[in-house]
């Protein structure tokens, strides 16, 4: 009986490790290939402090406004919260926001505390590409099986 149960779990192990990731999503500005909102990488966003809001956020993009032009600024890794991100503030060395500057984020709408345990976060930026929200954004097409 040991026996039957070590052998159906094997397999079932085996079934599970053979999987490959087909349905990951591509992450970062990755998942952005091909949608003509991406521009090029740019190397800073300087004046930081005229960063006047955020949007479209995923776990590890964010969209920054800054007056008229938008950037796409992609962290390293999952950012915990950056998705549900009520305010996001710049910890930069400089005036400009770059790759290796932080965001700081946090899911309450009435600060940057931490009374919850979850509520902030620091992201290290890895990329900044220029955004261009007014181009139409590519249809999102339906996955048949």
């Amino acid at each position: 009986m040991r026996l039957a149960l070590l052998a159906a779990a094997s397999v079932l192990l085996t079934a599970c490790a053979s999987q490959a990731p087909a349905d990951a999503k591509p992450k970062g500005v990755a998942q952005f290939a091909g949608d003509p909102r991406l521009g090029e990488e740019v190397r800073n966003v300087c004046f930081t402090s005229t960063i006047s809001g955020f949007h479209d956020a995923t776990d590890d993009t964010v969209v920054i406004s800054k007056g008229r032009d938008d950037y796409l600024v992609e962290v390293y890794g999952n950012c915990f919260n950056l998705d549900q991100a009520q305010q996001i503030a710049v910890d930069s060395t400089t005036n400009c926001l770059g790759k290796g500057d932080h965001l700081i984020t946090s899911d309450s709408i009435s600060g940057f505390h931490d009374d919850t345990g979850f509520g902030v976060q620091r992201c290290m930026i890895k990329s900044v590409h220029k955004w261009d929200s007014k181009a139409k954004a590519p249809e999102e097409t339906e996955e048949t099986e």
